[in-house]
């Protein structure tokens, strides 16, 4: 099974090249009507075809345009076609205006891209078309056995009842007793080697726990027999919403994430970290003296306030910001508690007393949080993310609310452009686990121009 699919992608990537080169000649024929194609001018626009058809087939290898299209949606396939598409435009940009500037100043190379991306993607979706229609008929069958019954096995018959495209057929289901399957019952886990004998079996789904009685050495036999496994998670592991294996010098794991990983994006976030803070700390250098000066000048103090805040899974950190309250605000917090208006474990007034006037107004605009380019360049925090808790939050934290500590502190997020202070603690948590459910590298970007419309509007600081 896994040398035909590997067959099929390679199959299908080679029809990829063909197509764009069939692009390729389409785009000269075009470009022909209006200009003179030399024998110069043909090297370059080669050059061109050359280029393109490099970067396409690193992009379609690191988006995975070539997955088995049984195991992948036609929404999920068009939009790993339109980013390796994007990737290898962007990159072949980059890399012809290099070579010669000149070359992008015609419409050649768009042509050539445009021709390229349809015919690609509509060879991909009749591609599809076809095979599900095949499968559907009977064709290209996957036929699996079911070690194990219950509820686990029903979801997955009822999965594969639901999905006539995807091709598979059930053959039966083994298991130390027959539980009410509406497929034949084949006897226990002792008779699997004679029914794989007996039997076409392409893919074996365990549906049991691993823990089971027989369920292990079942595993073992199949793999001596070079038979594919598939292992339906139980329910506790189901809970995790993203698994990856890992190498742990030469021991072969699992690592469950609770929150999507995209080491792509990571690098991303923390490049765009750094570039970002260190050249804000560079072009507001004469706005942090201006103001260092004026707080300086009007109350008692250092200029910067630094406090122990919680980062990235627990650890500690010094969050700098710019004094906007008195000296001894933190000795007059506990006389003021009566007049807390947030719920949960978190402390704000709207008018607190303890806030000096320039304060207010660097609250107001949110310049008393530029010291924290710091701690993102520092890499103690990051442009976006939840903001960071004070300890004597966190220990009186829900085990809910703990999920916002699975990612890096930010200056903003989700909470700072839907209300700030008019958000209750709830509401607040709620936001931040939003967050990190379905963080990536351009929702971070989507918070950051909002943030910039929220800043300027001074809405829901304080």
């Amino acid at each position: 099974m896994l040398r035909e699919r590997g067959i099929v992608e390679i199959i299908s990537e080679l029809v990829d090249i063909v197509l764009i080169s069939i692009g390729f000649s389409f785009a000269l024929k075009l470009y022909q009507i209006k200009h003179v194609v030399t024998g110069e001018t043909w090297s370059e626009y080669l050059v061109i075809f050359l280029i393109y058809l490099l970067t396409w087939i690193i992009g379609s290898n690191v988006y995975k345009v070539y997955q088995s299209r049984r195991f992948m949606s036609a929404w999920r396939e068009l939009r790993q076609m339109l980013k390796a598409h994007f990737f290898s435009l962007a990159v072949s940009m980059i890399l012809i205006n290099l070579y010669n500037p000149n070359l992008l100043r015609n419409r050649f190379f768009f042509y050539f891209g445009a021709f390229a991306l349809c015919l690609t993607i509509g060879m991909h979706i009749v591609t599809r078309l076809i095979l599900q229609a095949w499968r559907e008929v009977g064709r290209n069958t996957r036929y699996v056995l079911i070690l194990g019954g219950g509820t686990a096995a029903q979801l997955y018959l009822q999965k594969v009842r639901d999905n006539p495209q995807l091709g598979y057929k059930v053959i039966g289901y083994i298991a130390p007793t027959k539980n009410g399957l509406t497929i034949p019952y084949l006897g226990d886990y002792s008779n699997l080697e004679s029914i794989i004998r007996m039997n076409i079996v392409d893919l074996t789904v365990v549906t049991a726990l691993i823990t089971e009685k027989g369920i292990q050495e079942s595993i073992e036999i199949l793999d001596v027999m070079g038979k594919t496994v598939a292992v339906l998670l139980d329910d506790i592991v189901t809970k995790v919403s993203r698994s990856r294996p890992m190498d742990f010098g030469g021991l072969s794991m699992v690592v469950y994430d609770s929150y999507p990983r995209r080491p792509w994006h990571e690098v991303g976030k923390r490049v765009m970290d750094v570039i970002s803070s260190g050249i804000g700390l560079i072009l507001l250098s004469p706005v942090f003296l201006m103001v260092g000066f004026v707080i300086k000048v009007t109350s008692k103090g250092p200029v910067i306030f630094t406090q122990e805040r919680v980062g990235l899974n627990g650890r500690p950190f010094e969050m700098y910001k710019f004094r906007s309250m008195v000296f001894n605000a933190e000795e007059l917090k506990e006389r003021l508690a009566d007049l807390n208006e947030m719920s949960g474990p978190v402390f704000k007034i709207t008018n607190d007393p303890r806030v000096t006037a320039v304060g207010r107004f660097i609250r107001k605009t949110s310049i008393d949080e530029l010291p924290q380019l710091f701690n993102v360049f520092k890499g103690d925090m990051s442009l976006v993310g939840p903001r960071p808790p004070l300890t004597s939050e966190v220990n009186l934290y829900d085990p809910k609310h703990r999920k916002r500590l699975a990612v890096r502190p930010g200056i903003t997020c989700i909470w700072q452009i839907s209300g700030r202070n008019e958000v209750d603690f709830d509401q607040w948590m709620e936001m931040d686990a939003e967050y990190v459910d379905r963080w990536s590298l351009w929702l971070d970007m989507e918070i950051l121009a909002r943030t910039v419309s929220v800043v300027l509007g001074r809405r829901g600081a304080s």
